[in-house]
C-alpha cells in the first residue's frame, strides 16, 4: 500500500516520477481515511499523497469528438474521428501537477513510434479508461483505415482497466471491429465481450458510431460482420442486437447503403430471434416497403419477420 511505503521512507523523498506513477496507479476515488493517515506523517510526500486521495486523483477531462484529416496517396478513407481532451474547470484540475500533460490530451510521439507502444498506457493509467482510450485511439483507428497490424492489440487491456470509457472507447471498439487484420478484430472481440460481461459496454453508443462511420466510408463495414457474429455465438446476442439496432438506422438511410449492410441485417435477425427483446429500428419499415427486389430488402424483411415472430414491433417497443 502506498501510504505504508511512504511511511517507511520517513523524511526521505521518493523520486518525482516514481511518486507520480504510484499516484496514477491508485484507484481514482476519494479515500478520506487514507488521506488522514498520509497527512499525519507531516512530510511533503505525505501531504502530496493526502491531497491526491482527497481529490480522487486526476480530474476528468472534457472529451470532444473531432474529425482528423488523413493524408492518403492511394484511395481509402481521407478522414477519421478522434477525441480531444481539454482540462476541466475544477479545483482538482487546478491543483494537479501535470508533467505528462494528461488533462490536455497531449502525449509524446517519438521518432519510430509504432502501434505496440500503446500497450504501455493501460499499466500507467489503469483507472482512467477513457483517458487511455483517447491516447491510443489514433493507433487503433490506424488498424482500420491505414491497415496497420497490431493497432487494436491494446483493446483487451483497456477492457480490463477501470473508469468511464466515453466516446473514445466507443470509437476504439468500432475501429477495432473494422480492422484490416484478423488478429486486431479478435482483440476488439475480446474487449467487447469483457466490457459486456462487466456491464461497462454502451452497446447503443458503439452501434451509432459504427453506423455513422460506415456511411461516410471511414471504415469497411464488411469487416465488422465476423467479429460481431462471433460475439453473438460467444453468448452475447443481446449486446450484438442492441449494437446493430443502433447502427442500422444510419446505414439504411444512406442513398446507397455500404457493402455489408445486408449481412448486418441478417445477423440482427438472428440475434433478435435469440433474444426476443423489443428494440426500435428506425427506417426498417421503409426499406421493407420498397417494391424492387434486392438482398438488402430481402434481409430487411427477414428481420421484420424475426421481430414479428418474437412479438417485437419494427417500429419499437
Amino acid at each position: 500500500m502506498l501510504v505504508d511505503r511512504i511511511t517507511a521512507l520517513g523524511d526521505r523523498k521518493p523520486g518525482r516520477w516514481d511518486l507520480l506513477q504510484a499516484l496514477l496507479r491508485l484507484p481514482p476515488v476519494v479515500d478520506e481515511g487514507l488521506a488522514r493517515r498520509a497527512a499525519a506523517l507531516c512530510t511533503p510526500t505525505g501531504d502530496r499523497v493526502a491531497d491526491w486521495l482527497r481529490t480522487g486523483g486526476v480530474a476528468e477531462p472534457v472529451h470532444r469528438t473531432t474529425i482528423v484529416r488523413l493524408n492518403r496517396w492511394e484511395g481509402g478513407p481521407t478522414q477519421r474521428r478522434a477525441v480531444e481532451l481539454q482540462p476541466p474547470s475544477s479545483p482538482a484540475a487546478d491543483r494537479f501537477e501535470d508533467p505528462l500533460r494528461l488533462l490536455s490530451g497531449h502525449r509524446a510521439r517519438f521518432d519510430g513510434h509504432c502501434a505496440t507502444w500503446s500497450l504501455l498506457w493501460p499499466p500507467v493509467l489503469p483507472g482512467y479508461r477513457g483517458l487511455v482510450a483517447a491516447y491510443v485511439l489514433p493507433d487503433v483507428a490506424g488498424a482500420a483505415d491505414l491497415d496497420i497490424q497490431g493497432g487494436a492489440a491494446v483493446l483487451p487491456l483497456l477492457a480490463e482497466s477501470t473508469g468511464r470509457g466515453g466516446p473514445a472507447l466507443d470509437l476504439a471498439l468500432v475501429y477495432g471491429l473494422a480492422a484490416r487484420h484478423a488478429v486486431d478484430r479478435v482483440a476488439a472481440l475480446d474487449a467487447l465481450l469483457l466490457l459486456a460481461a462487466a456491464g461497462d459496454l454502451d452497446a447503443e453508443a458503439v452501434g451509432r458510431q459504427l453506423g455513422e462511420l460506415g456511411v461516410t466510408g471511414a471504415l469497411t463495414v464488411t469487416r465488422t460482420v465476423e467479429p460481431l457474429r462471433d460475439a453473438a455465438a460467444a453468448g452475447a446476442p443481446l449486446t450484438v442486437w442492441r449494437l446493430l439496432a443502433a447502427a442500422l438506422p444510419a446505414l439504411l438511410a444512406a442513398p446507397t447503403p455500404p457493402r455489408g449492410t445486408p449481412d448486418l441485417l441478417s445477423l440482427a435477425a438472428e440475434a433478435a430471434t435469440l433474444t426476443g427483446v423489443r428494440v426500435e429500428v428506425p427506417g426498417l419499415v421503409e426499406v421493407v416497403a420498397r417494391r424492387r427486389s434486392s438482398r438488402l430488402v430481402t434481409e430487411a424483411r427477414r428481420l421484420v419477420a424475426a421481430l414479428d415472430g418474437a412479438g417485437v414491433s419494427a417500429a419499437g417497443a
